[in-house]
């Protein structure tokens, strides 16, 4: 084809817009695009230059009958570019214009139903697109839509399927919810019941102790539950286990435990772990009891207070029946111990006093050494022709008091002042010679001798010998 320089000789196609020349456009007998509906246009003879404008419109309205709206449309044109006044072609190209754009309107949403899987909605599309079709167009459009009727009955059966499954899921999913409802919420107690006895175990004292913690909590928590009797039970039985083998090394424990116990319905069982918590509660009662004692005798007074106070606490733990007259011995100690630290205190200023008024009766006799004269507490141990054996609790020496001013009596506690000079030989029971310091009680006579103010002195030493020895005396009680 020849390049077209010259715009008279020109030729414009109506229905694609390739520019021909006139001679090429009438030698190819119209368009050559092969898609364009001009192509071979000339050889219709209703398309013939000589062929009056009144036949092509009613070729135009035949065209809008067979529903091809684009050829009809293009005669329009080539009408209306010769007549542009011509009302009946504008009539006509309305029509065909309004008509495919139905037609493709309804292709179209056919399309977009297709492409969105709504087959029944494509369906009826299709068919209402039948209406504006040609019949090669048609035949087509019939041979999809009966694809889609063919379709659907699958896509029933399977979303009827799938409505199945769906309800079968919602059901497992009902019924799961029922039986979760039934399991954690009526079934609840039993569930956290079974949960807890699943840890039972009766050869670990801290496992059983921790089971009957839970069980008790348990019972608080389900006051009013079913289970609350089955989980006492429970209770009882560990309760008794743990107290069995706790009792030899931790009876107060085991007496706690053993009190979880009804004695009504274990008699037997409750009898004999009480008995062994008596039992190891004497052995240490009876072992805080003996520290008492011995440290009364080392007059380690608090130390046996202390002591003594603890028996009490074990006591305590007991009814009047077991510890009573126990109980109440250990009360008498303890107020007998109180009154031995008071004494204790009164003791030691009565040494002192008497370590002062023994210095003032050395002053008031100045021949007498200060060393020579010394103020003894202790027991007659025998006696000796003249003298009297007397042992200090202080020193632990024997003395040979000679010529006493009283009649003391062997095993007689004293506690007197006395002046040392010299020494003397005195047998023993094995006929032993001991060689024992000779001392002499300052006694009334001499105070007479020696004056007011000695006399004064003695007298008040001699009341606090006595207070001495009374003190001494209570301090050496035993408990």
């Amino acid at each position: 084809m020849e390049r077209v320089n010259d715009d008279e000789s020109r030729y414009c196609c109506s229905a694609c817009g390739m520019i021909y020349h006139n001679t090429c456009w009438e030698k190819g007998n119209g368009c050559t695009v092969l898609s364009c509906s001009q192509r071979n246009i000339l050889l219709n003879p209703l398309f013939q230059s000589s062929v009056p404008v009144k036949e092509l419109l009613v070729h135009i309205e035949y065209l809008l009958n067979l529903k091809k709206y684009t050829e009809a449309i293009n005669e329009c044109n080539r009408i209306l570019s010769a007549e542009k006044s011509n009302m009946e072609a504008k009539v006509y190209y309305n029509r065909a214009v309004s008509a495919l754009n139905i037609k493709m309107k309804i292709f179209d949403s056919a399309e977009e139903s297709y492409k969105r899987k709504e087959y029944k909605a494509a369906s009826m599309f299709y068919t209402d697109y039948l209406r504006y079709c040609d019949e090669e167009e048609g035949d087509f459009i019939k041979s999809k839509i009966k694809y889609l009727d063919e379709l659907l009955p699958k896509l029933k059966r399977k979303n009827a399927l799938l409505n199945v499954l769906y309800v079968f899921i919602i059901l497992i999913i009902f019924f799961s919810a029922g039986f979760l409802a039934y399991q954690f919420i009526y079934m609840k107690e039993d569930t956290e019941f079974a949960e807890i006895e699943r840890h039972d175990d009766y050869s670990d004292v801290k496992l059983m102790e921790a089971q009957v913690s839970r069980y008790e909590k348990f019972i608080i928590k389900y006051s009013d539950g079913k289970l609350k009797e089955n989980a006492a039970e429970k209770i009882r039985f560990l309760s008794a286990e743990i107290a069995m083998k706790i009792c030899d090394h931790d009876w107060r424990s085991a007496l706690i435990y053993l009190k979880k116990l009804d004695s009504k319905e274990v008699p037997i069982t409750y009898k004999n772990i009480y008995g062994d918590i008596v039992k190891n509660a004497n052995k240490e009662l009876s072992a805080l009891k003996t520290e008492a004692k011995d440290f009364n005798s080392q007059k380690k007074f608090s130390e046996a207070k202390d002591r003594i106070e603890k028996s009490l606490a074990v006591t305590e733990h007991f009814s009047n029946s077991e510890f009573g007259k126990t109980r109440q011995s250990l009360y008498d100690n303890k107020n007998l111990i109180n009154k031995k630290i008071s004494l204790l205190i009164k003791s030691k200023e009565i040494d002192i006093e008497i370590s002062t008024k023994t210095t003032e009766l050395k002053n008031t006799d100045p021949d007498v050494e200060n060393e020579n004269i010394i103020q003894i507490a202790g027991k007659v141990m025998k006696k000796s022709g003249e003298y009297t054996i007397i042992k200090s609790y202080d020193d632990k020496k024997l003395y040979a008091l000679k010529k006493p001013a009283e009649k003391y009596e062997i095993g007689e506690e004293l506690v007197i002042s006395a002046i040392k000079k010299g020494k003397t030989e005195i047998s023993d029971d094995a006929s032993n010679t001991m060689i024992l310091p000779v001392i002499f009680e300052i006694s009334w006579s001499q105070s007479e001798q020696d004056g007011v103010n000695k006399e004064n002195i003695l007298q008040r030493l001699n009341y606090l010998k006595n207070e001495k020895g009374k003190i001494d005396s209570l301090l050496k009680l035993g408990i």
